[in-house]
């Protein structure tokens, strides 16, 4: 029997908290959504406000060895690739 594979997806504000940890994930490729859907009644401001955690995911992941690649969705989804070691 086959174990399912892990999500590639990781809630931003779960990264920054340190209750999700990208760095023991077994493949190389991930992304970083939102995952706020309370903000998003807040319109463009938290639109704004969704971004900034994604970006500041991102940020702190590339001090720890990943690579960001792109965004979509205006902010809301940032792909990943752990740097080659």
């Amino acid at each position: 029997m086959t174990l399912p594979r892990p999500s590639r997806e990781f809630i931003a504000e779960d990264v920054l908290s340190g209750r999700a940890n990208p760095d023991t994930f077994p493949f190389r490729y991930i992304f970083l959504t939102s995952g706020d859907a309370a903000s998003f009644r807040a319109g463009h401001a938290g639109l704004l406000a969704r971004a900034d955690v994604v970006f500041t995911a991102v940020e702190l992941l590339e001090t720890r060895g990943w690579e960001f690649l792109h965004v979509l969705e205006g902010g809301q989804v940032a792909y990943l690739r752990r740097a080659a070691r």
